[in-house]
């Protein structure tokens, strides 16, 4: 059974790596995302100001209970507080009533107590309410950050972060770091400062004790903080596992239809099994190693203790001669008193505890740490396409596309940036505002990669794309984008009704632009169809409406603003031939000076195009006219024949 669980372990580490390299540049992004923590936090120094304050007078209210408890048996009990004529102590005797010299101090200790006690509640309850609103705001203002970055990445961008990591960091990193800093602002401070408090009352008490004290508590200290160090990376290995359930989960729900139609129930649940028992492994031994900090930490402060019980109690008995060693290490007293011991074991007591909070902690800390690194690499992200305003000139405006001219010259693009890993190109095309294009080819031939550097969704290698004689780069891409309309080939309608999902490409729009737009994509017959009209709910992802009905509410989405420049991206595959021709032609009527791009795999819905673009492997194999092309474009003759024919 050991020799198993040694076999997961060793395919959890290496499903789930996290090497030096790793390490070190996490280093590097902690120093750069430092300040942006800095600027999450500073809203709430106001509130942290406060709630230092608050936690100081809780500290010295919750350590002057022990000290006036050993106050009250000093000078209550064994009668310090009340000497005779002869100078002698008069000790509480059981059963002699209240009238006796030393009860005032039982009752004015005993009083303070309560009240320190009560005061204590008080503020504690105070410091908890600002802790944690601290800790909510600022990882409030966290995630704003994260998501509002995710949302400048570009396509290339996004590719290094899959759904499931955001979701995680979005969720359980973010709540790691939560509890990390109410746990910081809230026992960090209290209980450093209980600690510090503790360690003067102890030297100043007896030195010999604080020596002892001392050594134990840091060969503590530094214990824990070796253990941290060897678990960080096993708690970021943690919260990657939990990236890997994640997936596994989405991945499943999403593809349902296809894992029940292929009868792949037993490997999906193989699949997650497999990557629930990484995360149950890893997460065993990195819990299980910060376990060791509390124990060692209750360890050393217990043998303390007994240090502490042993040299006090060996002092109060030991009275005769030769005492000058106790008396030396009792700050000049010949000995203790019980109200002394009291107060030195009550002193360790409070530091034990003191120490098992830093103890937890630290083990917060580890946690919190590994998922600041994960967040940290979302932070750092150089975003390639940047969506800072552009400067006007006389002579341009970049929040303006004059027209929908689109030049690509020399256009080669490649997803690594690596000019010999090329997806498409080189390309140089023209075309004059107002036309509409066609692009065929075979798949994986470049059709959606060159659209796609339009509406700058990836920027090109080298060459240039141009619309309206001018750089896509010179405009601002939110401008850019507002004036072209993309249906991309996944469509994707967002959780909402017909209405909503319609205004995201005019948000401004009236029930007659949305109803001319539903003309215009074939979708106004289906959606008045509907019960609620424009009001029918649309879930998640459009899976209450077919996938033709889904293709023509994005068409919707896309035309309702007009756009100088329309792409459709296959968007029309999911409809029938005769739901495509009335579609374009409404664009011919309806959108004249559009410049429209259609990519398709059927000859049928691009024949009638002014051009049609032929692309093979990434490069221009034709351009021309559906006749033009047969008579010039071997492949483009080819797919048309075998379409038009069928396959035997």
């Amino acid at each position: 059974m050991n020799q198993k669980i040694k076999e997961m372990k060793a395919q959890a580490y290496i499903d789930l790596h996290y090497n030096k390299e790793d390490a070190i540049a996490d280093k590097k992004d902690a120093k750069e995302t430092l300040k942006i923590y800095w600027e999450c936090l500073k809203p709430s120094y106001k509130l942290i100001i406060i709630d230092f304050i608050v936690i100081l007078v809780d500290a010295f209210c919750e350590l002057m209970i022990p000290y006036l408890s050993g106050m009250l048996i000093r000078n209550g009990l064994e009668g310090y507080g009340a000497l005779d004529s002869l100078g002698q102590p008069q000790p509480i005797i059981s059963g002699s009533g209240f009238n006796q010299p030393a009860m005032y101090y039982i009752w004015l200790y005993g009083g303070l107590m309560i009240g320190c006690g009560l005061i204590a509640i008080v503020f504690q309850t105070i410091g908890m309410k600002l802790s944690a609103k601290i800790s909510s705001d600022f990882v409030e203002r966290l995630r704003n950050t994260i998501f509002w970055k995710a949302e400048q990445f570009s396509f290339s961008n996004i590719s290094h972060f899959p759904v499931s990591k955001l979701t995680t960091m979005l969720s359980n990193d973010c709540n790691n770091i939560r509890f990390f800093v109410l746990m910081l602002v809230r026992m960090g401070f209290k209980q450093t400062l209980v600690v510090l408090f503790c360690f003067a009352f102890i030297f100043s008490l007896n030195w010999a004790i604080g020596l002892i004290t001392l050594p134990l508590s840091v060969i503590a200290f530094i214990v824990i903080i070796t253990i941290i160090k060897k678990t960080r990376p096993e708690f970021i290995m943690t919260q990657s596992a939990l990236d890997n359930v994640n997936r596994n989960v989405e991945e499943d729900t999403d593809g349902i239809r296809e894992v029940k139609a292929f009868c792949r129930e037993s490997y999906m649940d193989k699949r997650f099994a497999r990557s629930n028992d990484n995360l149950t492994i890893i997460s065993y031994s990195s819990v299980s190693k910060m376990g060791l900090s509390t124990a060692i930490t209750t360890l050393a402060i217990n043998v303390t203790i007994g240090l502490i019980q042993y040299f006090g109690g060996f002092s109060m008995i030991n009275t005769a001669t030769g005492n000058e060693i106790w008396q030396i290490m009792n700050n000049g007293v010949d000995l203790f008193d019980a109200g002394e011991l009291s107060i030195l074991t009550s002193f360790t007591a409070v530091l034990t505890m003191a120490f098992s909070f830093l103890s937890t902690l630290f083990q917060f800390y580890g946690r919190a740490e590994a998922s600041k690194e994960r967040i940290d690499r979302v932070l750092v992200e150089k975003i390639d396409i940047s969506y800072d305003p552009k400067p006007k000139t006389i002579d341009f405006d970049p929040d303006t596309l004059k027209d929908g001219h689109v030049e690509f010259k020399d256009v080669i693009f490649s997803y690594v940036n690596d000019a010999k890993k090329v997806a498409v190109g080189p390309i140089t095309l023209d075309i004059p505002s107002g036309q509409t294009i066609g692009i065929v080819g075979g798949t994986g031939s470049g059709k959606s990669s060159l659209v796609n550097l339009i509406p700058r969704l990836y920027d090109p290698l080298t060459g240039t794309v141009k619309i309206a004689d001018h750089d896509v780069k010179d405009y601002s891409v939110t401008a850019l984008r507002q004036d072209i309309g993309v249906v991309l080939q996944n469509n994707i309608l967002f959780t909402g009704t017909i209405r909503s999902n319609i205004l995201w490409g005019k948000k401004d729009a009236t029930d007659e632009e949305i109803w001319e737009a539903l003309e215009i994509a074939q979708a106004a017959d289906f959606v008045r169809g509907f019960k609620d009209g424009l009001d029918t709910p649309v879930v998640q992802g459009g899976k209450s409406v077919s996938g033709g009905q889904k293709q023509r509410l994005c068409i919707a989405r896309a035309v309702i603003k007009k756009p100088k420049i329309l792409i459709l991206d296959d968007s029309t595959s999911a409809c029938d031939m005769e739901t495509s021709r009335r579609i374009q032609k409404q664009f011919s009527t309806k959108l004249k000076d559009t410049t429209i791009f259609i990519i398709a795999q059927r000859i049928d819905s691009v024949k009638n195009c002014d051009q049609i673009l032929v692309l093979d492997n990434g490069k221009q194999a034709g351009i021309g006219t559906h006749q033009e092309l047969l008579q010039n474009c071997a492949i483009y003759r080819e797919i048309d024949a075998i379409q038009s024919k069928g396959v035997e």
